[in-house]
């Protein structure tokens, strides 16, 4: 009696996972070197729920000496702080074919695998930029300092410098501008309309688009109404388990079907604040990384934190 062994089968994993490993390498390689080190996309296997760091705090600084006093000095105590970062899960699909449909096209029923393979991969890249974003909206905005409010129309490239302002005269820390392309275009039509000269048809226009000398991340999964200046390692998104691929088949349909899925989880981590265990619990949906009440700064220094948000208004904010 024969025996079917693996030669004699079309394997469908090998192909999905082999086409997902090489897409996901070169989308994050393109990615971490495109984000200024700002947002950074990594791979790290972390054990349990969440991503607990301790630190010290110490913040001392330069006194008086006497030198003409015996006094006793008093002693200080140098403090600890814990930085925690969670982890979220998520699945893809399933798909389902039938293999009719490739062979009808004459194609191999394992293009089906190296499709979806290459897609996983890129829909991986943004959800994680979802992730990264969502976070950052939730973790800056729980920090009422570290949030402004500007116009673009009435601000111009004030709109920026309103953000960096928040950061004195530490604001060359900023490596990255975020925003939804809606923001960009705002800002590129503004300094468009503002050029400063123009004569005999010749136009010199103030800086395209006038983001001071900072690259800028623009996609559309970012909030519409909010600008990010982020310092370096402002959100750290990790693929922080093996993800798992599935193929099966289906033999309980009228024709032939294979099926795919996915599944993984992310870790996020947000530079100078941590995620809230009592509010935010485990296993968090997109929508409650995406919570402010999740999030608090444990840092002491607003001008170490991961960065500034600057909700956009229809109006002039008060203030001008």
């Amino acid at each position: 009696m024969a025996t079917t062994v693996n030669s004699d089968l079309i394997i469908y994993n090998d192909e999905a996972q082999t086409a997902y490993l090489e897409r996901i390498q070169d989308n994050l390689d393109v990615f971490n070197a495109s984000s200024n080190g700002a947002i950074v996309l990594d791979n790290e296997l972390i054990q349990g729920d969440f991503r607990k760091r301790a630190f010290y705090k110490l913040g001392g600084g330069l006194e008086h000496r006497d030198v003409n006093s015996d006094g006793k000095v008093t002693a200080k105590k140098i403090g600890a702080g814990e930085a925690v970062g969670v982890k979220a899960p998520w699945k893809y699909g399933p798909y389902q074919t039938t293999e009719e449909a490739f062979k009808r096209r004459g194609r191999a029923v394992d293009e089906f695998s190296q499709i979806i393979g290459a897609d996983v991969a890129d829909a991986t890249i943004e959800g994680f930029i979802e992730y990264a974003t969502g976070a950052l909206k939730a973790a800056i905005g729980s920090n009422a300092a570290m949030v402004v409010s500007a116009n673009i129309e009435t601000d111009g490239k004030k709109t920026l410098t309103r953000g960096m302002r928040k950061f004195g005269d530490k604001f060359g820390r900023i490596a990255l501008w975020v925003m939804h392309s809606s923001a960009y275009f705002d800002i590129v039509d503004e300094a468009i309309a503002n050029k400063v000269y123009e004569e005999a048809g010749v136009v010199i226009y103030g800086g395209l688009p006038g983001t001071l000398g900072k690259p800028v991340l623009v996609t559309d999964k970012a909030p519409v109404d909010a600008i990010f200046g982020l310092l370096p390692n402002a959100v750290v998104i990790t693929e922080s388990q093996a993800p798992g691929f599935r193929s099966y088949d289906v033999n309980d349909e009228e024709n032939l079907a294979i099926g795919y899925r996915a599944e993984g989880t992310v870790n996020i981590d947000v530079l100078g604040y941590s995620w809230k265990e009592s509010t935010g619990g485990t296993n968090p949906t997109l929508a409650a990384v995406g919570s402010a009440a999740n999030w608090v700064k444990h840092s002491d220094s607003n001008k170490v934190t991961a960065g500034v948000m600057i909700n956009l208004t229809a109006t002039p904010p008060v203030g001008g």
